[in-house]
Formats: C-alpha cells, sequence, structure tokens
C-alpha cells in the first residue's frame, strides 16, 4: 500500500508542476495546405503508427504535409513549439510559399545535434520574427504531433520543470543501477547483472526517446542511428528485462510453461528481429516496429501472467515484480494509446511512464536486497545447522573448535582469561550395554539440560564425541574453573541418576585447563 501511494504522489506532484500542453496553444487558426505525402509506417508504442493527417477541427494537432499558421497577436518572444517530434522531419518559413526574408525556413529533427542547447529536446523550438502566418511542412511524422506558439518565458519555465523531472527519473535509474552493478561485482549472481543491465538499457531509452540523450557529448553519436537505434535499444532492453524476471521471480521452477512462453515472446522471436534488422536484407527496415511492438504487449501479458501464477503459487519476489510492473505496463500502453490517436497529453501521462519506471527499479532493488537478506539467512541457518550436534542441540567438534579459536583470539588481545572443563561421561559404554542406545541418547540429552541450566553468558558447550563434551568458559581463572566443575559433577549426579525411568547413576569425571599464551585448541582439549 505504501508504494502504491508513493507512485500515486510523484504522478500527482509532476501533474501539479507541469500544466497541460492542451489549454492556450497561441494558434489563432491553423489550416492544411497540402495533404501529406505516403510514406513508410513505423512504430511508436504498441500501436501502429501511420501517415497522419491532422484535423483541422484540431488546432493544435499536425500531421505529414503542408500547413499555415495563424498564432494569436501579441505574444512575446514567441516560440513556435512541436512536441515530441520523434522521426518528424520539421520545416517552419514565415510565409507559406516561405519567402518572408525576416523568417528564411528553418529545418529540424530531433536527433540534430545543433539545436539550441538552451532548450530541452522534449519539443522543437522555432522562433518567430512576428505575429505573421507561419508555413510548416511536415516530413516523416509517424503519429500527430502536437504544436503551440508560446511566450519564450513560459516555455523556458515549463521546460526547466520537464528537466528537473527528467533528471529525477534518470538519476534514480543510474544510482539504483550502479548499486546493483557493485552488488554483482562482489557477489558474482547473474540476476543483478541482469537487473542492472536491465536498468541501464530503459534509461537509454528514455533518454533517447525523449531526444535529451543527442544533446549529451557521450552519447550524441547515437543520433546517426535515427529511429531505427531507439528500436534496437528498445527491443534489447526488453530482451533483458525478460531474462531478469525469469531469474529474479524463479519464474522456471514455478511456472515452466509460462515462462518458455516469455523466452519465445520477449527473446528468441526479438532477437530474429535483431538479426534482421542489422542484416542488409530486406533493405526495407518500416515492419519492423509492428511486429516489435506486438511481441512486445504480447510478452508484457504473458509476464504478468506468469508473475500472477508464481505468486499464487507462494513466490513473493514474483508479487514485488507484479507492484513494479504492472504500472509500467499501464503507463506504457497509456502513452502508446494517446500517441496513436493524438490526445493531447496531460502532464501524468507524459511524465507517469519516466516516474513509474524510477519507482519500478526501486521496488525491484529492494527486492534484490531482500533476496540477498533471504540468501544470508538461509545461509546463516545452515552454518548453525551444519556446526550443530542433531542429537543434544549443542555445537558439533567443529562448532565448538571454531568458537574456542574466536575466545583464544580473545584472550590473546584483551587479555581476558578462558579456562575449559572436558567433560567424560563415567562408564557410558556400559548404560548403553545394559538399558539400550535409546536410554543412553536420552542420557547425553540430560547431561546437556543440567549443563545449560547453569551457563553463564559467553560460555561455550560442545560435543567432541561420544560421551565426550567441553565447556569453554570466557572470563574464568582456573580457581572459577575449577569450583564451576565441581559444581557440575554434583549437579549432573543428581539431576541425571533418573532417565527415563531408569535408574543409570549417571556421573561425571571433569578435567579443567587454563589457557596460556601460546595455546590452542588442540593443546588445550
Amino acid at each position: 500500500m505504501i508504494r502504491h501511494w508513493l507512485l500515486w504522489a510523484l504522478t500527482a506532484w509532476a501533474a501539479g508542476c507541469l500544466p497541460a500542453q492542451a489549454g492556450a496553444s497561441g494558434i489563432l487558426r491553423l489550416d492544411a495546405v497540402a495533404p501529406g505525402q505516403p510514406a513508410s509506417a513505423q512504430q511508436a508504442g504498441i500501436f501502429a503508427e501511420r501517415d497522419f493527417v491532422a484535423d483541422p477541427a484540431k488546432p493544435s494537432v499536425i500531421g505529414n504535409g503542408q500547413w499555415r499558421l495563424q498564432p494569436v497577436a501579441g505574444i512575446e518572444q514567441p516560440l513556435l513549439l512541436v512536441y515530441h517530434p520523434y522521426s518528424a522531419r520539421i520545416s517552419v518559413g514565415g510565409e507559406a510559399d516561405g519567402s518572408d526574408p525576416s523568417m528564411p525556413f528553418s529545418t529540424q529533427t530531433l536527433f540534430d545535434r545543433d539545436l539550441d542547447p538552451q532548450y530541452s529536446r522534449h519539443a522543437l523550438v522555432f522562433p518567430l520574427s512576428g505575429d505573421g502566418p507561419v508555413s510548416i511542412s511536415v516530413e516523416g511524422a509517424r503519429y500527430p504531433l502536437q504544436v503551440a506558439v508560446l511566450p519564450r518565458a513560459t516555455h523556458v519555465a515549463r521546460d526547466l520543470v520537464h528537466v528537473r523531472v527528467l533528471l529525477l527519473a534518470v538519476g534514480v535509474l543510474v544510482g539504483v543501477s550502479l548499486t546493483v552493478l557493485l552488488f554483482w561485482a562482489m557477489l558474482r549472481e547473474r540476476v543483478y547483472l541482469l537487473y542492472a543491465a536491465s536498468m541501464a538499457l530503459q534509461m537509454l531509452f528514455l533518454l533517447c526517446s525523449y531526444g535529451e540523450a543527442y544533446a549529451l557529448p557521450v552519447l550524441r553519436g547515437l543520433a546517426v542511428f535515427g529511429a531505427p537505434g531507439i528500436w534496437f535499444l528498445a527491443t534489447v532492453a526488453t530482451i533483458c528485462a525478460v531474462y531478469m524476471l525469469l531469474d529474479y521471480a524463479g519464474l522456471r521452477e514455478r511456472v515452466p510453461r509460462l515462462s518458455l512462453g516469455m523466452r519465445w515472446l520477449g527473446a528468441y522471436l526479438p532477437a530474429i528481429l535483431l538479426l534482421l534488422l542489422l542484416l542488409p536484407w530486406p533493405a526495407d527496415k518500416q515492419w519492423f516496429p509492428n511486429a516489435g511492438n506486438l511481441l512486445f504487449l504480447a510478452t508484457n501479458l504473458m509476464a504478468i501472467a506468469a508473475l500472477f501464477q508464481a505468486w499464487r503459487r507462494g513466490g513473493r519476489h514474483a508479487g514485488l515484480v507484479l507492484i513494479a510492473w504492472v504500472p509500467l505496463v499501464v503507463f506504457s500502453t497509456a502513452r502508446a494509446l494517446q500517441l496513436s490517436m493524438g490526445v493531447p497529453i496531460e502532464p501524468w501521462l507524459q511524465y507517469g511512464l519516466p516516474l513509474v519506471l524510477a519507482f519500478s527499479s526501486v521496488v525491484l532493488a529492494l527486492g534484490l536486497a531482500d533476496r540477498m537478506l533471504t540468501f544470508r539467512q538461509e545461509r546463516d541457518t545452515a552454518q548453525a545447522h551444519a556446526e550443530r550436534d542433531w542429537l543434544t542441540g549443542v555445537m558439533n567438534r567443529g562448532g565448538i573448535e571454531h568458537r574456542l579459536d574466536w575466545a583464544i583470539l580473545n584472550t590473546r588481545r584483551e587479555g581476558v582469561p578462558l579456562s575449559l572443563l572436558f567433560l567424560d561421561l563415567d562408564e557410558f559404554k556400559q548404560i548403553n550395554d545394559r538399558f539400550g542406545h535409546a536410554v543412553g541418547d536420552s542420557c547425553l540429552r540430560a547431561v546437556v539440560r543440567a549443563i545449560s541450566a547453569e551457563l553463564q553468558y559467553g560460555d561455550q558447550l560442545g560435543r567432541l564425541g561420544g560421551e565426550e563434551f567441553v565447556l569453554g568458559l570466557s572470563g574464568a581463572e582456573s580457581t572459577r574453573a575449577l569450583a564451576m566443575a565441581e559444581h557440575l559433577r554434583r549437579v549432573i549426579q543428581a539431576d541425571c541418576h533418573w532417565v527415563d525411568g531408569n535408574a543409570v547413576a549417571l556421573t561425571v569425571s571433569i578435567g579443567v585447563a587454563q589457557c596460556r599464551p601460546n595455546d590452542t585448541v588442540e593443546s588445550l582439549i
């Protein structure tokens, strides 16, 4: 429940900070001058993009072709903004024929290196010289484009918030990815490497789809690949995420059939598509987004079904992945619908996807931390069982020798005295022969109960084997150790006379040794 409130708080904060772009577009009139020429289809999101000619009844939306835009008069330092251009090539001039010398034609794409660095790339920015009509030419648009004419100050303010929100999401992704990568470097478990790679690829896809990667010196070289580069990143990120989910939630063991379907839909078939994308044949690659995004949708549906089934079968980590994955699928699907339908984007949707991606990375990282804690607890439990005597419950020979090693080191460093009691049950073989091994086992347990009742903090009791026990007394000089030995001898003689209704008359012989500076466990015993 807390995680869900965090998710909605983040998206609500984004919605409050970022006013919707649909209102007050600054456009008085927008007319289609010439329809767009047929172009090959591409893909945005999970639905088929199409060559789009905007409805003149929607003055803030345009598509391929020639457009004549009349801005509202009186806007101070007007900027023509084309939001989320993706693969579109936009040319803007001062007149319908581009002949206005005060504003010659300017052409921009999302992948240009020389865009004005004072603005982010979530919109292509064209400064206008006045209130006159503007000619807009659009080529290669694969979905409806939103346009607006705003004062420079308004756009700068909104742009600043856009950058802050995007940096918040990217910062979380970078921090979580680096942390988990360090975990992998120490633990060498594949799931940590897959997680770090998946988050890094999704972050890179986010930066490329928003265009910000092409403004960074380290990443601007990706611009030469254009839209196919974004397709490639999205597909590789999907493949990596599928294998991460399989390992993270243990889907291979819990839901083998569904996990096999996930591998085919989310890894094997996309890998074949990537190979065809990289090969020179077929030359026309415009089929790739349709096929890739169809597989993406099918993989998400299969993953949700597999995770839900694994969670129902007791997979706690599968439940954590559901919490992280379902919002991500919902927002990515809603974003694709909005792009395909040309509906004016709302801030909660525009920034919900990167924020949900950051939220998902944190939830999954918490799950990895929980996984690490679970493995540590299992290791400690296994180690404790390995050091315990199964019959009496006290430490076995290996366990007590390990503890005494530490006690001897502490004696050397801190000068804390250490004494050792060696206990041997008298005539134990005769008790076994007379009363049977079951009674003999009960005698061993009775002795342990009697000794344990007299132990103080820091004392260590272990069974060396057979009827032999050793007791380490931390902080005890030889005088106290001798007194303790005599006390235990009397307690055992009194408490273990009768065992399981049999008069075994059990007694014990005890030897005492005090640790000297050069002693070892072997020499003490």
